[in-house]
């Protein structure tokens, strides 16, 4: 892969998609992207960002545009980001694009990097494109991003509010700069892609064992499902209601020791006491600001991607009801999440 302009198609085309591919090509990549045919023509041309940090507008230059899998023949990628969430990519839909991914990049070299989490979900990819365990990498996201206009979605403060209506995606980035985190392994190729990223001089790509990237990315939906049911009160509403805190806790603690996780799962899940992980999200709210915490979990995993946090949880009661685990806590949050819905229609 050329450093310094590496070739790099995203499949999907919404927040992750554009913030990620924002930053990778002020890095100096090429950007492609493979859409759904209603949205090329949105697409076709330069895409606003609202970056919440200094309230300015980026710009992602026009990027290539391919609404059909088979374009993807005959072309080159050294990267290929999947943005496509966990549920996304099981339905009928998005089990027809891996197909035809897998078809389109199987006798080229391109690494695919899976930009949704959850249990399974490599498991899923792998077995429905046909591409070698080595060529696979699993990162996503760290900034927070969403697309402007889109229901129940986090405002800025009113003097900003125009200039954040004129663009496409409003994100934000956090103090440490950390924009993307992925699974270190394979080494080359995940190092190669973090390189492509850092080279923005704004964001960095942080690398971690792949045994915790996994961990830590399913044991967050405990925290959605818990704050759903609570009613999107913020977090320090959560912390007060202390059956339901204690809750997501027990959860967030048999989901790393699941025996999938191994030691390390089992190290984490003893070091996460209830007060620690409510220091993790209070120092998380502080962070958040200006956007809000509360109202991003609200926007984007309570509504678009409330699915794939609903079917983690499922996916860990599964694996730990086949390695005979007790998954007590998990059920009960799936239970009183479901009860909560139901009352509130």
């Amino acid at each position: 892969m050329s450093l310094a302009e590496p070739h790099i198609l995203v499949v999907g085309a919404g927040a992750l998609g554009l913030t990620c591919a924002y930053h990778l090509q002020l890095g100096g990549a090429r950007i492609s992207l493979l859409v759904r045919p209603h949205r090329e023509q949105a697409l076709c041309r330069p895409q606003k960002l609202y970056h919440y940090n200094d309230h300015s507008v980026k710009e992602l230059d026009t990027c290539r545009v391919l609404t059909d899998p088979a374009q993807l023949q005959g072309q080159s990628f050294d990267y290929v980001l999947l943005t496509l969430d966990g549920a996304t990519c099981r339905s009928e839909q998005g089990v027809a694009t891996l197909q035809a991914l897998g078809v389109a990049l199987a006798d080229t070299d391109a690494k695919l990097v899976i930009c949704g989490v959850g249990i399974g979900l490599y498991e899923h990819v792998q077995g429905t494109t046909g591409l070698d365990r080595g060529r696979l990498l699993q990162g996503t996201m760290k900034m927070f991003a969403y697309q402007v206009g889109g229901p129940d979605t986090p405002q800025p403060p009113a003097e900003y509010a125009r200039t954040h209506d004129s663009a496409d995606i409003a994100y934000l980035s956090f103090p440490d700069r950390v924009g993307f985190i992925l699974a270190a392994r394979p080494g080359a190729a995940a190092k190669a892609f973090a390189r492509a990223y850092d080279r923005s001089g704004v964001s960095t790509c942080q690398l971690i064992p792949a045994g915790i990237y996994e961990a830590t990315t399913s044991m967050f939906s405990p925290f959605i499902l818990a704050s759903a049911i609570n009613g999107w009160q913020g977090t320090e509403s959560l912390l007060a209601d202390g059956e339901l805190w204690r809750l997501c806790c027990r959860s967030q603690r048999e989901i790393l020791r699941l025996k999938r996780f191994g030691l390390t799962g089992k190290l984490l899940s003893l070091l996460l006491t209830d007060a620690s992980l409510a220091k993790k999200m209070r120092a998380t709210d502080r962070d958040a600001t200006p956007m809000g915490y509360t109202a991003f979990n609200r926007c984007h995993h309570g509504g678009k991607v409330l699915a794939q946090n609903v079917q983690i949880l499922e996916n860990c009661v599964a694996a730990g009801d086949r390695a005979g685990q007790a998954m007590v806590a998990t059920r009960s949050l799936l239970q009183r999440r479901a009860e909560a819905h139901r009352t509130r229609g």
